[in-house]
């Protein structure tokens, strides 16, 4: 049995584990974790947070709102949910704890009038393809990876 709660805030110690633990899969080092916790608590960012029944974080995805307009003056707007950090516990994956967690937070952002879901990734992009993404080489991110985008009608 597991537990799917939206959450805010990084306040949380078994959240703040698995963020170390996602970063650590990601060899990617961070000096100040409580300023990072800090900053992600004060953002508008929100959290669909997977638990086991011993309240262990066994998935997580963090996801924000936005309003993209088109180029020129803007005269085209749509909103998209944006799923920033993606992670589930080596132990779990492979068990439908990720595909889960993606439709929460789609049936979310589309509860929120969004027209599309976007991320990009260079870990799991066959991940996001059977779930309906597609490759967007049209966009590109700040970090460099792959956008994907998924139609959310």
């Amino acid at each position: 049995m597991y537990t799917d709660t939206l959450m805010t805030d990084m306040t949380d110690a078994a959240l703040q584990a698995a963020f170390r633990a996602y970063y650590g899969e990601l060899g990617v080092q961070v000096t100040n974790w409580e300023g990072l916790f800090q900053e992600i608590s004060a953002s508008p960012d929100c959290l669909f947070v997977r638990r086991n029944r011993e309240g262990r974080v066994t998935g997580f995805l963090l996801f924000a709102m936005m309003d993209a307009a088109s180029a020129g003056r803007g005269f085209y707007k749509t909103r998209l949910g944006c799923v920033e950090e993606f992670w589930v516990a080596a132990e779990c994956r492979r068990q439908g704890h990720g595909a889960a967690l993606l439709r929460l937070a789609e049936k979310h952002f589309m509860q929120l009038g969004c027209a599309y879901a976007i991320l990009t990734t260079d870990t799991a992009p066959r991940f996001y393809e059977k779930h309906g993404y597609r490759l967007q080489r049209g966009i590109t991110a700040k970090n460099k990876a792959d956008v994907y985008l998924k139609p959310l009608t």
